[in-house]
C-alpha cells in the first residue's frame, strides 16, 4: 500500500520536473490586487507540494485505520478461539457420556453383535501379546 503512494509521489515529481524544464519563462500572477513575477513552474510546484502532503496524510490515516481494525479483529478472533476450545471440550465430554450410556444400556448385547471389523481390529492386540 505504501508503495502505491510512493509511486504516485514519484510520478507527480517527475511531471513537475518535466513541466519546469519545458517552461523556463516567468509570468505575472495577480491575486486580490497583489502581483507577483514568478517562474511559471512555481504555482505547479506549490500544487505538487499540496498533493504530496495530502497523499502522505491519506497514507498515514489509512495505515492507522488498518491497524485499529486489525486490533479489533484479533480480539474477536481470540474470543472465538476460546469459544471453539470450550465447545470442543464439551463435545468430547458429551461423546464420553454417550459412549458410557450406550455401553451401560446395551451390556452383553453389544458383545454378541460384534462385527467382522471388530475382530479385524482386535487382531493387532492378539498378535502383539504373542
Amino acid at each position: 500500500m505504501i508503495a502505491m503512494y510512493v509511486i504516485a509521489l514519484l510520478v507527480v515529481y517527475v511531471l513537475l520536473g518535466v513541466f519546469a524544464v519545458q517552461n523556463g519563462g516567468t509570468q505575472t500572477f495577480t491575486l486580490l490586487g497583489y502581483s507577483w513575477d514568478l517562474p511559471t513552474w512555481v504555482p505547479t510546484a506549490a500544487a505538487a507540494a499540496v498533493v504530496s502532503v495530502l497523499l502522505i496524510l491519506q497514507m498515514s490515516a489509512t495505515d492507522l485505520g488498518y491497524r485499529m481494525r486489525l486490533f479489533g479483529h484479533s480480539r474477536a478472533i481470540d474470543e472465538h478461539r476460546g469459544l471453539i476450545a470450550n465447545l470442543r471440550d464439551e463435545n468430547a465430554r458429551l461423546r464420553e457420556q454417550l459412549a458410557a450410556a450406550r455401553g451401560a444400556s446395551s451390556g452383553t448385547v453389544a458383545a454378541a453383535r460384534a462385527s467382522w471389523r471388530d475382530s479385524v481390529r482386535s487382531l493387532g492386540g492378539r498378535f502383539a501379546n504373542r
